[in-house]
């Protein structure tokens, strides 16, 4: 995305809606409020409870069927909860990785081992089929997404009303912008137009709720809420970053967010009485260019061995370490 669509997306998250062309015309998606959509949310169990009395099983009802019939079983079940832990725990272990250089390598084996568990998971899902469960998720999203769509700014007709069952094209239309517009309000779409220069001049006032919207928080959509989050976040991670920003992190939130966190590692390194100099094993030129601290001399493992014609000995490397 560009900075034009960036500085729209605010927009838009300011004025509560967003506008997408189709062939009815301009339709109107109202941004929707937390609490709206828990009332929403809370239809499931009404659902399930109508998708059981017509027929339907529970997705564990399936299970048993399943294991009963040997078309599945406890080791196959087991492989992808352990997926799940094992992802889990990559993710929380990226937080101690310093060298950004390696976040990233660590990034792609977290979305590796999410499309070996994608992979899994469809053989489960192919087996068990249309479930109670499944079905009212389905009955949910259909609710919520209609309660979203007008055909005009005053959120008072909806093209869903005079919708023939029949009108397949239609149907798929509308269904195909609520793939494309949840796709542009993404976390990670919003978390860059925040970071864009449009949002600079409302960045250094995220603190304040009532003078960025005029409303309470409880009243704020749920983008508001998102926009405000990763705001104050970002106001946060400048105020107090101990480095000067480079330009190309600063318009980046993963970067950014990286650059922030190698400073708080070094802190910690530092507190227990390391020395200024740091070595980092592994560090590429970019890496220790991020790293280093205007007042901390950062030395790459690799050169150091090179001048010393190869290899280092003990002495070698406690000089490095002021020992």
């Amino acid at each position: 995305m560009d900075n034009d669509d960036l500085a729209d997306i605010i927009v838009e998250i300011f004025d509560g809606f967003s506008v997408l062309d189709s062939s009815l015309g301009p339709i109107y998606i109202k941004h929707f409020h937390q609490l709206d959509t828990r009332k929403v949310l809370g239809k499931r169990k009404l659902y399930i409870a109508q998708a059981e009395e017509r027929g339907l099983l529970t997705e564990n009802s399936i299970l048993k069927m399943l294991f009963k019939d040997d078309m599945w079983d406890d080791e196959s079940e087991k492989k992808i909860q352990d997926k799940k832990k094992f992802i889990e725990n990559l993710k929380k272990s990226l937080s101690k990785i310093v060298l950004p250089s390696k976040r990233k390598e660590h990034k792609k084996l977290i979305d590796l081992e999410i499309s070996k568990l994608n992979t899994l998971s469809f053989e489960r899902e192919k087996l068990i089929g249309l479930t109670a469960e499944k079905y009212a998720e389905r009955k949910v999203n259909k609710d919520f997404f209609e309660s979203l769509l007008y055909l005009d700014e005053n959120f008072e007709v909806s093209p869903f009303d005079d919708l023939d069952y029949q009108d397949i094209e239609t149907a798929k239309e509308l269904a195909d912008l609520e793939g494309q517009f949840f796709n542009r309000m993404s976390d990670g779409n919003i978390s860059k137009a925040v970071l864009s220069p449009f949002f600079g001049p409302y960045l250094p006032y995220a603190e304040d709720v009532l003078n960025m919207f005029g409303e309470p928080l409880k009243n704020l959509t749920a983008f508001q809420l998102k926009m405000i989050s990763y705001g104050r976040s970002f106001l946060n991670i400048f105020k107090n970053s101990q480095k000067e920003v480079p330009d190309h992190i600063a318009k980046d939130p993963d970067l950014l967010i990286d650059f922030y966190n190698s400073q708080k590692t070094e802190n910690n390194t530092k507190n227990k009485g390391e020395s200024d100099a740091t070595t980092y094993f592994g560090a590429n030129k970019s890496d220790i260019e991020q790293l280093k601290n205007e007042d901390q001399d950062t030395i790459t493992l690799g050169d150091e061995i090179k001048k010393k014609g190869g290899s280092l000995n003990m002495k070698d490397m406690m000089d490095l370490h002021g020992l």
